[in-house]
């Protein structure tokens, strides 16, 4: 285990990989037998708490569950089910066994479980009240339920449940478990948890998970379990979810747990025949079938592109950007920074000698200009020194606002390039934007992507913000925007999408040449 460690992963930095060398949690093959042979138990004692046993696509869950609250491993756990399979169940059995016995067997093993002797502490979360009361309420009935009961009047444990609303505790061992919303309007800081869960992830706000949920679980290191159905949109959940594939992908512990109707519909009859008529009523290729039973992410509804597009359009042998080009001319987007975002400037190539059968120009990114936490005064001048080592035909700036001040003052500085006024118009918007969408489903533009430029803070805000590109519709117009989320842009796609909107209305007819690249021969 020591080995894989060192072993380096693709696109980690030093930082990254020295926080994961410090954080990993490496047990040697006693320890993890020791370990092993725990959970076994606790297993066991979770299926007498419940009254049931746990189907075998739970166990694995269930599992990594007790191993990573034992070790103390502090990871987050994704598990990405269909509905009603039976995972909150799953989650809350789990976490009423660690109440009961951790405490418990921390005054057995200090070592391993001292941190537990004063009680376990789980957070019950969820984006709204009612969502985060059915897994609370679930806890609760289980560590309620006639069984359980029946075990926590045994004289060696001699324990009962306390408490009513939002909080449930154990009276003699001080475990409590706390219903709590994460709407992002809701003011949750200042607790302190061992468990941390977020049911109904796939609705949860990105910055209400990361700013205020998680750090409650700081001080202990907590486990964070995360659970729900996918939807249309990249969010905390889908994230932490790739995250977790490419850590098992690199031999690390196994942190994502999937079920779809099938897997499920192999130990229950009943839900595998309900599933199918829902089939047969929903269609197996509809979108309601898909998110709730076949477990599958539907970005292409609510996002722009995907990462495996971006990855097809990147030009793994530009091993840098282009700083000048003046054999042909070349289009350029400025997207003018307000408030918190930034002014982006983007260059692009444009085939003009070989339009496809449709008219479209091959499009290439040359380079970009990113200005932060610069005066507009000074921006001007940077603008123009930058974009005077290319040949410039036009420039397209968002009009309105910021945009037409931009706009005089570079027509002024640079009389020898077209500056253009793109509307902001909401039909205006959407037309860009739909070309853009056309030039990447036709494999029309690239940009450099070689190993040195995604290395360059300009390529990868260029790659993040394309990735967390949400679409949205005003009747029929189509639109692209940033989530709305804490640090998310959209300030590099809107500067491509204006330099590739001048190429719109100069469609040619030609024929179509296969070339190499001839930036670098």
């Amino acid at each position: 285990m020591t080995e894989l460690l060192l072993e380096e992963i693709p696109g980690e930095t030093d930082s990254e990989r020295e926080a994961r060398l410090a954080t990993e949690v490496v047990l040697d093959q006693t320890s993890q037998r020791f370990v092993d042979q725990l959970i076994d138990k606790l297993l066991v004692i979770c299926n007498e708490l419940s009254g049931h046993e746990l189907r075998p696509y739970q166990v694995p869950l269930s599992r990594r569950i007790f191993e990573s609250v034992i070790i103390g491993d502090g990871d987050t756990i994704t598990a990405l089910m269909a509905r009603q399979v039976g995972k909150t169940e799953t989650i809350a059995n789990t976490v009423a066994t660690c109440m009961v016995m951790l405490p418990r067997l921390a005054k057995i093993y200090p070592d391993l479980l001292g941190k537990f002797a004063e009680g376990v502490m789980v957070g019950a979360f969820a984006p709204v009240e009612e969502q985060a009361d059915t897994l609370f309420s679930r806890i609760v009935a289980c560590l309620t339920s006639d069984n359980a009961t029946a075990m926590l009047s045994d004289p060696e444990i001699d324990d009962r449940v306390t408490g009513r609303g939002k909080q449930v505790s154990l009276r003699r061992c001080k475990s409590l478990v706390r219903r709590t919303t994460c709407h992002p309007r809701a003011a949750i800081e200042g607790r302190t948890y061992h468990i941390i869960l977020v049911d109904e992830c796939q609705f949860a706000d990105d910055r209400a998970i990361n700013k205020s949920v998680a750090p409650m679980g700081a001080a202990n290191r907590a486990t964070m379990v995360f659970t729900g159905t996918p939807t249309v949109h990249k969010n905390v959940f889908y994230e932490s979810i790739q995250k977790n594939k490419r850590k098992e992908a690199n031999r690390g512990r196994r942190c994502h747990f999937q079920v779809d109707w099938k897997e499920a519909g192999k130990y229950n009859e009943n839900y595998r025949k309900f599933v199918q008529s829902e089939m047969l009523r929903l269609g197996e290729d509809s979108n309601e079938f898909k998110l709730s039973y076949r477990c599958m992410w539907l970005l292409d509804q609510g996002m722009f592109t995907s990462s495996d597009k971006l990855d097809a359009l990147g030009d793994t042998s530009m091993q840098s950007l282009v700083h000048a080009w003046n054999q042909t001319p070349v289009v350029a987007g400025i997207d003018c920074g307000r408030k918190q975002d930034r002014t982006i400037v983007t260059v692009v190539y444009v085939d003009w000698d070989n339009p496809d059968p449709f008219g479209l120009y091959h499009h290439r990114i040359l380079s970009w200009l990113d200005l932060e936490n610069v005066d507009w005064e000074e921006q001007y001048f940077r603008i123009r020194e930058f974009l005077s080592n290319y040949n410039v035909w036009k420039i397209a700036i968002d009009s309105g606002g910021l945009g037409d001040v931009v706009a005089d003052r570079l027509s002024r500085l640079m009389p020898y390039s077209e500056i253009v006024n793109i509307m902001s118009a909401p039909s205006e918007q959407s037309r860009r934007w739909k070309h853009l969408m056309q030039l990447i489903e036709r494999q029309q533009i690239a940009w450099p992507a070689g190993a040195k430029v995604r290395k360059l803070k300009v390529y990868r805000r260029f790659r993040q913000e394309m990735e967390d590109l949400e679409l949205s519709y005003k009747g029929p117009n189509m639109l692209a925007a940033a989530p709305k989320a804490v640090n998310a842009h959209d300030d590099y796609p809107d500067s491509l999408a204006l330099a590739c909107c001048l190429t719109q209305d100069e469609a040619m007819s030609g024929t179509v040449e296969v070339y190499g690249n001839f930036f670098y021969r």
